[in-house]
């Protein structure tokens, strides 16, 4: 129970420096979705691998920063070892994650919508653009399966090496390794369309988790089939503009375009959605954590052998 609780305890304490970081320092910078991702990116030992090693040298070194936490524990085995080796590995998993992202970019946005010019009637001009409201519920609604779900789910399946390795894998390959890069990861893998269930899994789980948000148990044929079907939009996207039965769009593609237009009322239910939506996908997380004790072998030495 001890190693349950630690993690459970990681996990939350990691919440809370993303909060105070995103407060103090905001975004990533370069535009990286993660602190680990913008580090990769900095790292010159990291660009002098071969592309190959690059995917797994993320992994092994979080592997070694989990037994130099081990270290530290053992070598202060008091209350102080204990808690220096929560926080080292808190900052590690903050890392690797920015669950704040598409509150905070659409907090901007509202903002801006809401001190722009009046019109005749005393309704602010900016406001009433549907099509950059419908734009940025669509961002805020893929916010959840780009930076967190996956590295959630990562932790809580395999401990704190899983979440920086997938954050590194979609840092270094695929979409996140930034406009018109290949990365080395997708080079080995994407071919053989090995991340393609992960990816659609991930999707999957963002989307639930908004509906659930929404509490919406009354989804008619059309809605299911659109959600069933996806196009060429993002599983959460979709599910966005079925919960708040409102248009969103992707990439100029407009989803649920037989829906009413989004005003900026709507934008603030779909922040408000999203916040919930993250905190159903982190209670899933500390769930599976917590249930996951329940199914690994008792082990004798479990109170001196974590972390792992």
């Amino acid at each position: 129970m001890r190693r349950t609780t630690d993690r459970l305890t990681v996990f939350a304490l990691a919440l809370v420096l993303q909060a105070a970081l995103s407060y103090v320092l905001g975004p990533p910078p370069d535009g990286r979705t993660t602190w680990l991702a913008w580090g990769l990116a900095k790292s010159r030992h990291l660009a002098s691998l071969p592309p190959r090693l690059r995917v797994f040298a993320p992994f092994a070194a979080s592997l070694a920063a989990i037994r130099g936490a081990a270290l530290i524990e053992r070598g202060r085995p008091g209350g102080g070892g204990r808690a220096m080796s929560i926080l080292f590995q808190a900052v590690l998993l903050a890392a690797t994650f920015d669950a704040w992202r598409g509150l905070r970019d659409s907090e901007a946005v509202q903002r801006q919508l809401a001190d722009a010019p009046l019109d005749d009637d005393g309704r602010p001009l900016a406001a009433l653009d549907s099509d950059r409201i419908e734009a940025e519920i669509g961002r805020l609604a893929n916010a959840p399966n780009e930076t967190v779900v996956g590295p959630w789910a990562a932790y809580a399946a395999f401990d704190l090496s899983g979440a920086v390795a997938y954050a590194a894998v979609e840092s270094l390959g695929g979409p996140m390794a930034g406009p018109g890069s290949e990365g080395p990861l997708t080079a080995m893998l994407d071919p053989a369309r090995r991340l393609v269930s992960v990816r659609r899994g991930r999707d999957a789980i963002a989307a639930a988790a908004t509906l659930a948000a929404r509490g919406r148990s009354d989804l008619q044929p059309p809605e299911l089939e659109e959600l069933a079907l996806g196009s060429e939009t993002p599983i959460p996207v979709t599910a966005m503009s079925v919960a708040l039965d409102r248009r969103a769009s992707w990439n100029g593609r407009s989803v649920g375009w037989q829906r009413p237009q989004p005003d900026i009322e709507d934008l603030g239910r779909a922040r408000r959605l999203h916040l919930k939506a993250l905190g159903l996908l982190a209670l899933t997380a500390a769930g599976v954590v917590a249930i996951g004790d329940l199914f690994r072998p008792p082990r004798s030495s479990d109170d001196e052998e974590w972390p792992e």
